[in-house]
């Protein structure tokens, strides 16, 4: 494949609140990377977010590419890079933090190498390394996983943060089990991925709270009961506290994919004694802790953010599986900025991938 020394790329800058469309040269890879012609790129709601910024933090540039969801082709390999594991040709997705590894490394050395803040750790489109919003991209080969058989680079591509994120909240930071009863706020790109990872899972009973009856609806159909869907927002609708004090019902445990005032604080007041709330959305900057609840119902709170190179490769075969069918919309690369805007203002029901029709 005849590779070019120029592409196109979106570029999240300190100050501007829209991607930014530039012509830049190819990057080329280290001895130990590869590099990707990027063939579908999944956006999130962490774009926004990282547009949205007026510092930034955990060592994000002040500019860099976006975009932590990219599936492609590998077109050229690493002067070290084992040929046995890794061929030009295979389809891979990238895992987002592979970590530096190095032993002083508050992260790695604890093996969460996606906490690892430092340079060449990957954090690709996060702010540290270049993203996958461009036409080609140069990652660690450690950080490329092969796509198995049966999952195309499209829902491929979401399975980095989309599918990883949720499946790793529910089974590892939640630890889910098969006789709990769990509430999840939210059911967008991420939030959705995590019910039906609680459905594979056999949890006994799932609660679920969105905004839009059109993905409550859906919730339905994939395995909720309809008396468990609520409609957060309407004053006509059942309430969940409402329903869960009335039918004494006990949430062991909350998961939070929108995380702002409202959806923190009803989860800290569902939760049973001892039960635990687990935040991965970052729709809100603050929120307020009711202090003599979670100290009397000695109530645990937990992050969760991304997952193992491991999760990662798990919720792949699952997909593979076909266990695990996350929904995508696809649109194109050209339109970005209207994806973003449409997706902060909650018009995305599914996740939406962007396909590489660039234009020249």
């Amino acid at each position: 494949m005849s590779i070019p020394k120029e592409m196109q790329a979106w570029f999240s800058k300190l100050g501007h609140r829209e991607p930014i469309l530039r012509t830049v040269p190819v990057p080329k890879p280290g001895p130990h990377d590869v590099l990707l012609k990027v063939q579908a790129m999944g956006v999130c709601h962490s774009d926004c977010y990282l547009l949205s910024q007026e510092a930034r933090s955990w060592g994000s540039k002040d500019e860099f590419i976006l975009g932590h969801e990219p599936a492609g082709e590998i077109v050229q390999l690493g002067s070290e890079v084992d040929s046995q594991s890794l061929a030009i040709g295979d389809k891979v997705v990238v895992y987002i933090i592979p970590g530096c590894h190095e032993p002083d490394c508050p992260g790695c050395s604890r093996g969460i190498t996606w906490q690892c803040g430092k340079d060449g750790s990957g954090n690709y489109g996060l702010g540290i390394d270049p993203g996958g919003f461009a036409e080609y991209m140069v990652v660690q080969a450690k950080a490329a996983v092969k796509l198995p058989e049966g999952v195309d680079v499209i829902s491929g591509s979401i399975s980095t943060d989309a599918v990883l994120t949720s499946y790793s909240a529910v089974k590892y930071t939640a630890n889910a089990q098969p006789g709990q009863t769990i509430a999840l706020f939210g059911l967008g790109g991420v939030g959705f991925n995590a019910l039906r990872a609680a459905l594979h899972l056999g949890v006994k009973r799932v609660l679920v709270v969105d905004t839009r009856q059109e993905v409550l609806d859906a919730a339905v159909e994939a395995g909720v009961a309809a008396g468990d869907a609520f409609l957060a927002g309407s004053s006509s609708a059942a309430k969940i506290d409402e329903v869960v004090a009335k039918e004494s019902i006990v949430v062991d445990t909350c998961i939070d994919f929108v995380a702002n005032e409202q959806t923190i604080g009803a989860a800290q007041r569902l939760l049973r004694p001892g039960g635990a709330l687990v935040v991965v959305g970052m729709l809100g900057h603050s929120a307020t802790l009711i202090v003599p609840l979670l100290v009397v119902s000695t109530l645990t709170i937990k992050g969760s953010f991304s997952g193992t190179i491991e999760a990662h490769r798990e919720v792949l075969d699952l997909m593979a599986q076909g266990v695990i069918r996350p929904g995508t919309m696809t649109g194109s690369i050209n339109d970005l900025p209207q994806v973003l805007k449409d997706l902060d203002d909650g018009k995305i029901k599914d996740r939406m991938v962007l396909l590489p029709d660039w234009k020249k």
